[in-house]
């Protein structure tokens, strides 16, 4: 039986096993999950450093020659 720490892995693909685990909880289980999946989600594209990086290689001049 697959447990709650096997289904919120992130980056991998998921079985159909996890997939039906993960119906198998409750629903207020499962939109604990996606709440926090979604958190993190919004962090990864709320990251300062990121903005930075993409305005350097993004930002400047732009010189015709």
């Amino acid at each position: 039986m697959l447990k709650q720490k096997d289904i919120v892995r992130a980056g991998e693909p998921m079985t159909i096993q996890i997939k039906r685990a993960f119906l198998d909880l409750p629903l207020a289980e499962r939109r604990r999950i996606l709440l926090q999946q979604a958190e993190n989600a919004a962090n990864q594209y709320e990251i300062e450093q990121s903005v930075h990086e993409r305005e350097a290689w993004q930002g400047g001049d732009i010189v015709e020659q």
